[in-house]
C-alpha cells in the first residue's frame, strides 16, 4: 500500500467510544450513524441531499467540492439515523486541504455503524476504487455498495456484476439525481442498523452562525468552541465550502453552531463553486438567530466586513463582532480602546453591536462568544409591556422636546410592540415622514437603555404611524370604552 494510504489508515483506526459529532447529533445522542464515502465526484453529496430531503450539501461537477463533514438527521421506515456526507477519498492527494478531508472522512468511517460506499456507475470500477474499498474494510465497518448514476436500465446488469466482483454482499443500483433505487438502498441500510431507542429531535436554544471574509479564522473558532477539529482549517482561503453544523452544550444551553464559507466582495468571487458557497453562506444568515461576524483584527474592519454587517442588519438578525487574531494585532501595537473608538466613529450603525477580542490560536476570549451570543439572542426575542414602553416614551419626550417636522411639532402619542425577533416598535404620531435622523437615533438610544437591550447586538425596528388618538384614548378604544371624541359626540 502507498505510504499515504498507510498513514491515513492509521489515523482512521477506531478509538474506543469514538463518535462523529456535528449537525443535530448531539441533540440525538444514541442514534446510529451512516457515513457516505467514495472517490471524488461519484455523487455522494447528491445522494446525501436526496436522503435527507433538502439541499444541505453543495453539489457541483467539480471534483473535491465537499471537504468538511456534512451531518444531518434522516429517517426511513420509522428508523432514525444520522447521515454523514464526506469529502472524496483520494489516496494520493497532494493538496493539504484535500488530504485532511481524506483523513476526516476515514475517521468518520471508523465510528460509523454502516458505510455507504458510492461508485460511479458510468465510469465503472477502477483500481483506485478497489484501493479505497480495501482501506475502508480495514476499519471493520459494515459496507453497503451504492452504484450511482444508473440512469438507464441497460447499464444495470454490467454495473451490478462489477460491484459484486469486489466481494461485497450488499449492492444497490441507484440514481441519486432522479431518486431511482434510493428507497431500496435505505431498506438495506435500516434493516442492518443496530436497534436503539428513538430520541425525539429538539430545537436548539440558540442558533449561532459564524460569518466573515475568507481566512478570518471562522473554522478555527468553531473548532475551539466545539473542542475538536470539526472543520478543516487551512491557510488557503476558501477551505470551507458547505456550511458546517455542530450541536454543542454550553452551560445549560443547547447551541447549534454553524460555520460558513468566507464571503468576499462580488467582484472577487471566482468560479461557479465559490459562488455556490457564498450563496449558501448568505442563506445561512437567514437560518441563524445570532451572527458572529469574524474580523481579522490585523487588518481592521474592512469595507467587506461592513457590507456583511449590513446584510445581517437587513435580514433583522442579531449581531456580535468577533475581532479575531488579536494576539497578532497586539504585536502590531493595536489597542482595544482605540480599535473600538475608531470603529464606533467610522460606523455609527454598529453602536449597538458588542465587540469581542479573541485569538483562536491561543484560545483567549473564545469563551466569551457564546455568552455574548446568548445575550443577543435573548434580546432578539424580547417582548415588552405596552405600559412600560409608554413610560419610557413619556420620559424620552420630557428629556428632549420632539423636533419640528415640516413646520409642525412632532407629537408622539403612544408606542406599542408589534413583533419580536427582532423587537419591533410602532410609534403613533401626528406625522409619519421626514422625522429627523438625529431624533430617531436619540429615541432608539433611550429605548435601548431603558429596555435593557443597549449594546447587546439585537436590531430594534422602529416605525412611525400617523394617528389622531393619544395612548390613553387608544387604550380606552381597545377596552371598548368611548374615546373623548365619541363621548363628546354622544353628549351633543
Amino acid at each position: 500500500m502507498h505510504r499515504n494510504s498507510r498513514r491515513v489508515a492509521a489515523a482512521a483506526a477506531p478509538t474506543a467510544g469514538a463518535r462523529i459529532l456535528g449537525g443535530d447529533q448531539l441533540a440525538s445522542a444514541g442514534l446510529p450513524v451512516v457515513v457516505i464515502v467514495g472517490r471524488a465526484n461519484v455523487g455522494k453529496s447528491t445522494l446525501f441531499n436526496r436522503i435527507v430531503g433538502r439541499g444541505r450539501a453543495i453539489v457541483s461537477p467539480i471534483a473535491g467540492t465537499t471537504r468538511d463533514l456534512n451531518v444531518a438527521r434522516a429517517s426511513h421506515n420509522e428508523r432514525d439515523f444520522m447521515l454523514v456526507d464526506s469529502g472524496g477519498l483520494e489516496l494520493y492527494a497532494r493538496e493539504p486541504a484535500t488530504e485532511r478531508a481524506l483523513e476526516e472522512a476515514l475517521r468518520a468511517v471508523a465510528s460509523a455503524d454502516i458505510v455507504i460506499f458510492v461508485l460511479d456507475g458510468r465510469a465503472g470500477v477502477s483500481s483506485a476504487d478497489e484501493e479505497v474499498l480495501a482501506l475502508i474494510r480495514e476499519t471493520g465497518r459494515p459496507i453497503v455498495v451504492a452504484v450511482n448514476k444508473i440512469d438507464h436500465p441497460g447499464r444495470e446488469v454490467a454495473a451490478a456484476a462489477e460491484a459484486y466482483a469486489l466481494g461485497v454482499s450488499e449492492v444497490a443500483l441507484v440514481s441519486a439525481a432522479h431518486g431511482h433505487g434510493v428507497s431500496e438502498l435505505l431498506d438495506a441500510i435500516t434493516v442492518a442498523l443496530p436497534r436503539c431507542e428513538t430520541v425525539s429531535e429538539t430545537k436548539p436554544d440558540l442558533r449561532l452562525a459564524l460569518i466573515g471574509r475568507p481566512n478570518a479564522g471562522k473554522s478555527s473558532i468553531l473548532n475551539r468552541l466545539s473542542g475538536f477539529e470539526r472543520a478543516i482549517v487551512d491557510e488557503c482561503p476558501g477551505t470551507t465550502r458547505d456550511p458546517v453544523d455542530v450541536r454543542l452544550r454550553a452551560g445549560d444551553r443547547d447551541v447549534l453552531l454553524i460555520d460558513t464559507a468566507g464571503i468576499r466582495r462580488p467582484t472577487k468571487v471566482e468560479g461557479e463553486l465559490e459562488q455556490f458557497a457564498v450563496g449558501r453562506a448568505i442563506e445561512t444568515i437567514r437560518r441563524a438567530e445570532v451572527l458572529a461576524l469574524v474580523v481579522d483584527a490585523t487588518q481592521g474592519i474592512t469595507d467587506q466586513d461592513v457590507r456583511l454587517a449590513r446584510v445581517v442588519e437587513h435580514e433583522g438578525r442579531a449581531l456580535i463582532l468577533v475581532c479575531n487574531k488579536w494576539d497578532a494585532a497586539a504585536k502590531l501595537d493595536r489597542r482595544v480602546r482605540v480599535f473600538v473608538r475608531d470603529a464606533r466613529e467610522r460606523y455609527p450603525f454598529l453602536d449597538f453591536v458588542p465587540m469581542l477580542f479573541t485569538s483562536a490560536l491561543t484560545g483567549d476570549g473564545i469563551g466569551e462568544i457564546i455568552p455574548a451570543a446568548a445575550r443577543a439572542g435573548a434580546a432578539w426575542h424580547s417582548q415588552f409591556q405596552t405600559a412600560l414602553l409608554n413610560r419610557v416614551l413619556a420620559d424620552t419626550v420630557a428629556a428632549m422636546d420632539p423636533p419640528l417636522v415640516a413646520g409642525r411639532r412632532l407629537k408622539l402619542m403612544y408606542v406599542t410592540q408589534t413583533g419580536s425577533a427582532p423587537p419591533r416598535l410602532a410609534f403613533f404620531t401626528n406625522v409619519e415622514r421626514d422625522i429627523p435622523t438625529h431624533y430617531v437615533r436619540f429615541l432608539e438610544g433611550r429605548f435601548r437603555k431603558a429596555l435593557g437591550i443597549e449594546g447587546v447586538g439585537t436590531p430594534l425596528r422602529m416605525e412611525f404611524r400617523r394617528t389622531g388618538r393619544s395612548w390613553a384614548e387608544e387604550r380606552r378604544r381597545k377596552r371598548g370604552a368611548p374615546t373623548s371624541a365619541a363621548a363628546k359626540a354622544h353628549a351633543d
